[in-house]
């Protein structure tokens, strides 16, 4: 009898270990939809034109053109959207929405950088930033936010009252 619980257990263990397995490999799965493909196979990079879309998990970004750039493994080492992107994107239990004119994305060491007419919402924290580039490390949580010499950064956050 006991024999037969060890197995059972085993037998449940295994398939909670299976589960678990697929799930961290469907993280990994990049789905990429546009009007348009194109690759060169010399340069290790594929192109998407036209409606391009990219979604990994809950993270999402819509643009003109995305462009993947690929290591000698065939691994997508950094992305870049170009051309009215809008994006969708949760890292670290913090949840970012906006739109920009480019996102370049590295997903290795999790840096974002924003460029041109950025609109940051952290609907997290409700916090809004307005900028011309925005650079986000969400390995060590560093930023670094430029505005032009006419159009400075605007941040909006709330404080909590003080009574």
């Amino acid at each position: 009898m006991a024999k037969k619980q060890g197995i059972f257990y085993m037998k449940r263990f295994f398939i909670l270990f299976i589960f678990l397995y697929t799930m961290n490999l469907m993280a990994d799965i990049v789905d990429i939809k546009a009007d348009h493909f194109y690759a060169n196979d010399i340069n290790h990079e594929a192109y998407f034109e036209g409606n391009a879309k990219i979604k990994q998990g809950a993270n999402e970004f819509n643009a003109s053109k995305i462009t993947v750039f690929f290591n000698d493994k065939k691994k997508a080492e950094k992305y870049i959207a170009k051309g009215k992107v809008n994006f969708d994107l949760t890292e670290n239990r913090v949840h970012y929405a906006g739109k920009t004119n480019s996102v370049t994305y590295s997903p290795k060491n999790s840096k974002y950088f924003f460029e041109g007419d950025v609109i940051l919402k952290d609907l997290t924290n409700n916090r809004l930033i307005k900028a011309e580039s925005v650079s986000l490390d969400l390995k060590t949580g560093l930023a670094d936010i430029k505005g032009k010499s006419k159009k400075p950064v605007h941040f909006r956050f709330e404080i909590e009252d003080r009574k």
